[in-house]
């Protein structure tokens, strides 16, 4: 490796080092076997027959905006051609993946190709959890990563090239990334930038990215053919399981991916084919799931294979032995309403994009068949060409902080590839404001920079301010770990819901799900101190609890900790779990922290429907809530969520004595009509009567002190 220089590497050089039997990253050590059979099927990748021309294209550009048929080989080859160009510079080689699944998994491809340790020359680095050491040169990355490293090095100076895979997604971070890279290429000529997708709208990029080089891969290894309903039908999985038995029983040897939009269709439909083929290995892959149950897709079996998956399978996942595809043509989609501060979740059609992603996902290893469970003519006729840019379908808020402690004052003229809309743009602006993040004019205050370092959503710095304050710091600090897992922490399989729901009532509290949320992380802790591996395993599947989610939490708890530490110096005492005040001290915290997401009960039509305080909104309580059948006048919420029916998610009963001295509540703040009336007025009676009884409380206090006084005298 010595001998090669720095952006003049030749595919000839870089060859010669991969056929040697000595390893050229590791000295001293030679190749294993199975690397030299990795090797030559490496070589009959389309990207590798044309490694020097894209050596010759990335010498000569600073910015490369590479498409390629899927399966061409670019996500694992493109790093490692890169890898030894740059090896000379010092620096590192980043490559970002919008998943953290596929972070993973491609570093252990890649690090298995180049027959290195991984987390050694090769690592990943995904949110709580990484493999990397002061060795690692090529490193696999979740973008969200990648970004939080830019908010403290907008340089980006730690990395001689950053790759960009999967970019055609245009997630809310890829297109971020976009925007820094820009303006850091600019900055450091030295940079070099590689966009990389197998369906990327290369024009609009390209308009972006003046002067950028284009590499276009054509060809992929294996064919694969595909087929269409000629009828279409709603009845997806039901049609899925058809062609399933179909496959098993009539076509030839080759495991099966059934792309599904939602887990409970998967868990419905992997429930159904185990029942009638019992010589079929049936195996579930979504976000929810354990990362050693996400493992198992790559495991040999000794039947078929059937892996019925959401779409965090469409890319840059690769499954030997996979032939057979069979594509719904739905996923689900979070739509962000800045109106209502509310995320949709819609199952909704997916695009061109990536109905040719979940095809490809059938040649990867072999010729494969691709069955889409819809007509042709409404692939043509109703899906579009891409999925919308997560900008225009987000949040905004913790990504304008993020800018703003960056330096970027006005977020509004940041330079996106696609604006966000105004009035989500607004409505973040707001947020921030209510969170005192910002002042009146927008400038990013001091709690503000302190918030956007953090680890967890930036909102969780005032529950930490305001915990300190009521002696339960560290229970805030559990929530914000539990709300900042991937995975929630109660588990609800579909076959087994109504038994869970029973299951979790030993940790149910009534007027908080915050608490109940308390109340089974720390029966794990206590469980983990009593009792060994085996036994709480199993402690946790009694009690249907997600154990990887819960050891998530404890390591996202522990970060927090640390980066807390000065202000756990000067916390006050904690109560105890059984101190009378203990209950009381959380929901007061939790009341004024999250102020601006309260409900209240609606007097009129259905008893149990509560109304958003600001905006007006009509919700229910979500049935899996404590609360669901409480009658708590007021409540803060985590989330609201609509999947057909709006819902408050995660909620906690809170008294509005503890919020009537917020501006937030003040009569001048509440919202009005164009007459000037109250438009809720049963929020301004509800205010009105707290405070009353708030001021004879006052007084009352005020006389016995008197009265005290005198006695004394």
């Amino acid at each position: 490796m010595e001998a090669l220089l720095h952006n003049q590497t030749t595919a000839e050089q870089a060859e010669a080092l991969e056929n040697s039997r000595a390893n050229p990253l590791r000295a001293h050590e030679l190749h294993s076997s199975n690397y030299f059979q990795l090797l030559n099927s490496r070589r009959k990748l389309p990207v590798s027959l044309r490694r020097q021309e894209f050596l010759d294209v990335y010498h000569d550009s600073q910015i490369i905006l590479v498409s390629g048929e899927t399966g061409s080989g670019k996500t694992t080859q493109i790093p490692q051609f890169i890898l030894f160009d740059e090896w000379a510079s010092g620096k590192k080689v980043a490559c970002t993946q919008p998943r953290r699944l596929a972070t993973t998994s491609v570093a252990t491809r890649t690090a298995t190709e180049l027959d290195v340790p991984l987390g050694e020359e090769v690592g990943y680095s995904v949110r709580f959890d990484k493999m990397t050491s002061e060795t690692t040169r090529l490193k696999y990355m979740t973008d969200g990563l990648l970004l939080s490293e830019a908010s403290s090095d907008r340089d980006f100076s730690s990395y001689s090239c950053v790759i960009l895979d999967e970019a055609h997604e245009r997630t809310l971070n890829t297109d971020l990334l976009m925007a820094l890279l820009k303006m850091a290429t600019s900055r450091r000529p030295s940079l070099k930038v590689v966009i990389m997708s197998a369906t990327l709208n290369i024009d609009k990029i390209r308009g972006y990215f003046p002067g950028a080089a284009t590499f276009e891969i054509s060809g992929k290894v294996h064919p694969v053919q595909i087929h269409y309903l000629s009828q279409s039908t709603p009845r997806y999985c039901y049609c899925a399981i058809g062609v399933v038995k179909h496959i098993h029983k009539m076509m030839p040897e080759g495991d099966i991916l059934l792309f599904l939009p939602t887990s409970g269709d998967i868990e419905m439909v992997c429930s159904i084919l185990r029942h009638h083929h019992k010589d079929l290995t049936v195996i579930p892959l979504y976000s929810a799931l354990s990362r050693a149950r996400q493992q198992e897709i790559f495991k040999e079996s000794i039947f078929r294979k059937c892996i019925v998956a959401t779409n965090v399978a469409e890319t840059s996942i690769t499954i030997d032995g996979i032939v057979y595809v069979i594509d719904s043509g739905l996923e689900i989609r979070p739509v962000y309403n800045p109106r209502l501060r509310m995320s949709t979740v819609l199952t909704s059609p997916i695009s061109k994009a990536s109905a040719k992603q979940r095809a490809g996902r059938a040649g990867r290893t072999r010729p494969g068949i691709c069955f889409r469970l819809y007509t042709e003519e409404t692939h043509n006729t109703c899906f579009i060409p891409s999925a919308p840019p997560g900008i225009l379908e987000g949040e905004l808020a913790s990504q304008i902080l993020l800018l703003k402690v960056m330096g970027f004052d006005s977020v509004g003229t940041f330079d996106f590839v696609d604006p966000p809309h105004p009035e989500v743009y607004l409505r973040g602006l707001q947020d921030l404001h209510s969170m005192g993040y910002i002042d009146d004019k927008g400038t990013i205050t001091p709690n503000g920079r302190v918030a956007a370092r953090l680890s967890v959503h930036p909102k969780w710095l005032n529950a930490f301010l305001e915990g300190q304050k009521n002696g339960c710091l560290r229970e805030m600090i559990d929530l914000a770990a539990i709300a900042s897992t991937q995975h929630p922490i109660f588990s609800r399989p579909p076959p087994a819901r109504f038994v869970a729901d029973i299951a979790h009532q030993r940790f149910a509290c009534p007027s908080s799900d915050h608490i109940s949320q308390l109340n089974a992380l720390h029966a794990y802790e206590s469980a983990m101190k009593t009792e060994n591996r085996l036994r709480i395993n199993q402690w946790c599947f009694d009690a249907f609890l997600d154990r990887r989610a819960l050891g998530e939490v404890v390591r996202i708890r522990d970060q927090l900790v640390t980066t807390l530490q000065t202000m756990l110096n000067n916390t006050k005492e904690i109560c105890a779990p059984d101190d009378v005040e203990y209950d009381t001290q959380i929901r007061k915290t939790l009341a004024r922290s999250f102020f601006y997401q309260c409900a209240i009960k609606n007097s009129g039509g259905n008893y149990y429907l509560y109304k958003t305080v600001h905006e007006g909104q009509p919700a229910g309580i979500h049935p899996e809530s404590a609360l669901c059948w409480g009658n708590k006048e007021w409540i803060v919420y985590s989330e609201f969520v609509s999947s057909g029916t709006p819902y408050l998610q995660t909620v906690t009963a809170v008294d509005p004595a503890w919020l009537i001295d917020l501006d937030f509540f003040q009569d001048e703040n509440l919202p009005k009509t164009v007459t000037g009336d109250f438009k809720q007025p049963r929020v301004k009676t509800s205010l009105d009567k707290a405070r009353e009884k708030t001021n004879k409380v006052e007084e009352d206090l005020i006389s016995f002190e008197k009265l005290d006084l005198k006695d004394g005298e």
